[in-house]
């Protein structure tokens, strides 16, 4: 799909002011010059300059070209024309979706083990490459994200790993 400048720009204004105005409701923490919302803060402040250049383009390019057709907000491509593509896409955002509802009750890993099998088998990858690459990236994925990163992620169901 491909999105009109003027369509991209106004959604990614939107997401910049919302993400901009959220951050300021994040506690200071105590001892630091620079508290949690500093990050968003940046990161909106980033999305919201790439809006306006979006919008800035659009506009220009509007005015240089008054009698010119205007492009459609949404346009398909090449790849949303294949059959379920669309589909994979939802596809997609729906498992991710499922994660955050039910990680911490299944776990980490058989969360992240469902997911890659159901995306392999969704590419056609083949059934002995979707399981050698499930199980090798599961568990370098729960290693890095929990001994390396130190990011808690949810045990569920199964013992707690030797990392």
């Amino acid at each position: 799909m491909r999105f009109n400048d003027l369509m991209l720009g106004s959604m990614l204004l939107l997401f910049a002011v919302v993400l901009g105005a959220y951050s300021f409701t994040f506690p200071p923490i105590p001892g630091q010059r620079f508290g949690a919302a500093l990050f968003p803060q940046v990161i909106a402040l980033g999305l919201g300059g790439c809006a306006l250049t979006l919008l800035l383009q659009s506009w220009r390019r509007a005015r240089a070209n008054p009698p010119a057709p205007r492009t459609p907000l949404i346009s398909r491509t090449e790849w949303t024309l294949k059959p379920g593509a669309i589909a994979a896409v939802f596809l997609t955002i729906g498992l991710v979706v499922l994660y955050i509802l039910f990680s911490e009750k299944i776990g980490f890993l058989l969360s992240i083990s469902a997911i890659l099998i159901i995306l392999f088998r969704l590419l056609h990858v083949p059934w002995s490459s979707t399981l050698a690459a499930t199980l090798v990236g599961s568990i370098l994925l729960d290693f890095v994200f929990r001994s390396l990163l130190l990011v808690p992620l949810p045990f569920g169901i199964l013992p707690r790993l030797p990392w």
